[in-house]
Order: structure tokens, then sequence, then C-alpha cells
């Protein structure tokens, strides 16, 4: 079921693009504030609890419908499966932004550009240079790589929908949640520990499907010592496996970017399918 689920969510996200932010992301954003403001005590213990109350308990009922549907049939459970994975992701829109955002830092269309920027949640990067926005895109558009596809399809391979969708609600938690205090940096650890897994098959995907020695080179350099986060390994990794090092990026990086995602969410659709037919012969023999 795991990759005919994930093989339907994205070919439905390819159809028929999920913009975000929906209605569903929208009374997200108010049940996520409620939580803050009733759990927020200022402690890590504190905020772990606010993780479970606002994360894992919505993904667990998720799982818990999908689970009584796939007793009832299997194709129910199935479509259920593609249905919570297809809502966890928003690859299809990522590609269109990324295409509008090239077609206006072609046409020097700065406007455009903070418009599109704004939409990836970047919205702070507006005043900087043409180059440094170019790569500013560059990165946000390889960490919502990660962030909208490889860590959702990660979690979902070994715990369903569940793990899509308690990685997809943290999200968008560690953003709202940000602060100083200990009950902030709860959320934060908490996503660094989700994203140092599937960091780090991004990274080696991109490696493979891309330049693989300025890849590698990028992301050990950037990993170095420890203290970087899995989103600042993967855009350091994507920036290698396109030939970019250091270099000030041309608009058309930004198709690059998209297509070097597309290429390592095609790997990891196709490894999902050789592991699905190995475990589908098994069960003839």
């Amino acid at each position: 079921m795991t990759f005919l689920g994930a093989f339907l969510a994205l070919l439905w996200d390819q159809l028929s693009p999920l913009h975000r932010p929906s209605q569903f992301d929208r009374l997200f954003g108010r049940y996520g504030d409620w939580v803050l403001t009733h759990f927020n005590a200022g402690s890590q213990a504190h905020g772990l609890l606010a993780w479970v109350v606002a994360a894992l308990v919505p993904a667990a009922l998720i799982a818990l419908a999908g689970s009584l549907l796939a007793n009832i049939g299997y194709l129910l459970g199935l479509a259920w499966s593609a249905a919570v994975l297809y809502q966890c992701l928003g690859f299809r829109q990522l590609n269109q932004l990324a295409d509008e955002l090239q077609a206006a830092l072609s046409a020097g269309d700065r406007q455009r550009a903070r418009s599109c920027l704004a939409e990836m949640g970047l919205a702070d990067a507006g005043s900087l240079p043409n180059a440094e926005l170019t790569r500013s895109a560059l990165g946000q558009v390889l960490q919502l790589g990660l962030n909208r596809v490889f860590g959702v399809i990660f979690w979902f391979v070994p715990f369903g929908p569940f793990g899509a969708l308690a990685y997809a609600l943290t999200v968008p938690l560690a953003e709202r949640w940000r602060g100083a205090s200990d009950f902030h940096t709860a959320i934060c650890q908490i996503m660094r520990w989700l994203d140092w897994l599937p960091g780090r098959l991004a990274v080696f995907s991109f490696a493979i499907v891309g330049n693989f020695e300025e890849a590698m080179l990028a992301w050990r350099g950037k990993d170095g010592d420890g203290l970087s986060t899995a989103a600042e390994g993967v855009r350091a990794a994507g920036f290698g496996a396109l030939g970019l090092g250091d270099a000030a990026p041309d608009p058309d990086y930004v198709s690059g970017a998209v297509a070097l995602l597309k290429r390592a969410v095609l790997l990891w659709l196709a490894l999902l399918g050789l592991i699905w037919l190995a475990a589908s012969s098994s069960l003839f023999q």
C-alpha cells in the first residue's frame, strides 16, 4: 500500500495541484495558535506536550480512521492513505511558483519575484541584491523540497498516514512557534530529529541524480561541525549537485533546482516500486 499510496498521491498532486496555504492549513494554524496560548508555560516539557497535542493527536486520529477503512476494504484504505499524503504534499505548486520566480528574475521584475518568494515562505528577501536573491530563492526551493516532499514521503513509508501527517503538521508548528524560551526550542529540536534521516537521504539522492562529488563535498563542508540543520545540508548539497558552489547563480538555476528535485523524487519512487515488486513477488512464491 505504501508504494501505491505514494504514487497515487504524487499523481494526484500533478493533475490537481494543492495550493498552500489551503483551508486546512489556515484552520490548523488557528489550532496551533490556540495550543501555543494554552500550553506555553516556558519549559521544554510543555513544548513537547504541546507538540503531542497539536501534531501527534490529530495524526493518530487520521491514522485510526484509515485503519478502520482498511479493515472494511483494501481500496478504501489505499484511497485514504493517498488522500492524506496528497494533503501533506505541495510539490506541483512548488514547481509552478519556481517557474514564475525564474521568469520574474529573468525579466528583472523584483516585485513579482518578491511575491513568489513570499508565497514560498521567504518574505524578507526582497531587499537583497539580484544574485543573493536568486541564491536565496534556490535555497528555499530546495528546503521546500525537503519539507513538502522528502520528509513527508520518508515518514509515510514506515508509519503510513500517521507519519506523513505528523511530519507535515510539525513543519508549520516549528515556523509559528519560534522563540528563545525552552518551550520554543523544544519544537525546533523535534524538527531537527524528524529531518535528520530524510535530509541525509535527500542529500544522497541529489548526489546520485546530480554532480555527485560536488554535492558530497558541499554537504560535508556544511555538516562537518555537526551543528547545521538538515535543511542547511540539503541546500548545500543541492547547490553542489547543480555545480553551483559559491558562484553567483543565474535565474536559470531555479528551474535546474526543480529538475533536480523531480529526478530525486523519481529515484525515491523507483526504489519504493522495486521494494513493492519484491514484496509482491515473494507473496506468490
